[in-house]
């Protein structure tokens, strides 16, 4: 007996998140390396602005030098 594989040809990507938006926010998910520090100089181009960052997820990162890849953190509009 052979095994069938599903077939998954009719399925589009996409992304989706269950973060909770936050007016004035947008999404951004953590990869390997990542710092809240790094992400803000990437997103807000000057990484003291880490703090804001911590704030807004403070519910979600107890130690900002504890964030996880795959983690969806709110990130401040500029």
């Amino acid at each position: 007996m052979a095994d069938k594989k599903p077939d998954f040809s009719d399925v589009t990507s996409g992304s989706s998140s269950t973060a909770p938006t936050v007016a004035g926010t947008r999404s951004y998910t953590v990869v390997a390396g990542d710092s809240l520090s790094k992400i803000a100089k990437k997103l807000l181009g000057d990484s003291n602005r880490w703090k804001e960052i911590h704030q807004l997820n403070a519910d979600t990162v107890k130690n900002p030098n504890l964030i996880h890849p795959g983690q969806v953190l709110k990130i401040p509009d500029k």
